[in-house]
């Protein structure tokens, strides 16, 4: 499970692990996952599941859903993120539900490589300080929006 792949961008977060997709009670396989953070969609985590022999599928999960999914169950309707037991005692696996039109996805990842990623998230832009700085984008953007028009009547 590697978790520890660098942002391509500045800020960003990218991390890549390896869940079990559950197709029936007998039957499961690994999916390659890649993880990502853009504080620029401060609330979203995008999960990219490489599927062997169909096309990627792209997820975007709330970043607090697959935080308190971690402990307790997390989530109604479309995606549902709860705690299982595991093989590791000190952490328990993490099982995430998928419900589409298409249908319903089971996957199951060992929560720890999650808590890693969503803690480099957490140095990129603290949870709770996500409207903050949307706030201080908007005014950074008034700013110079105003100085810019101040710019073009004078020259």
């Amino acid at each position: 499970m590697d978790t520890d792949d660098t942002g391509s961008a500045r800020g960003t977060v990218a991390g890549r692990l390896v869940m079990l997709l559950q197709i029936s009670r007998d039957l499961a396989f690994e999916v390659d996952v890649r993880l990502g953070y853009n504080p620029a969609d401060p609330y979203a985590v995008r999960l990219t599941f490489h599927l062997p022999g169909d096309a990627s599928v792209t997820w975007m999960l709330s970043r607090e859903l697959l935080l308190d999914g971690l402990s307790c169950r997390s989530g109604e309707g479309d995606v549902v993120v709860e705690p299982v037991p595991g093989e590791d005692l000190e952490f328990p696996d993490v099982r995430i539900r998928l419900n589409s039109p298409a249908g319903t996805a089971v996957l199951y990842s060992p929560a720890l490589p999650l808590i890693e990623f969503l803690a480099r998230t957490d140095q990129v832009l603290p949870m709770g300080e996500e409207q903050a700085m949307d706030e201080l984008e908007q005014q950074l953007s008034l700013i110079l929006d105003s100085l810019d028009g101040r710019f073009r009547n004078a020259g």
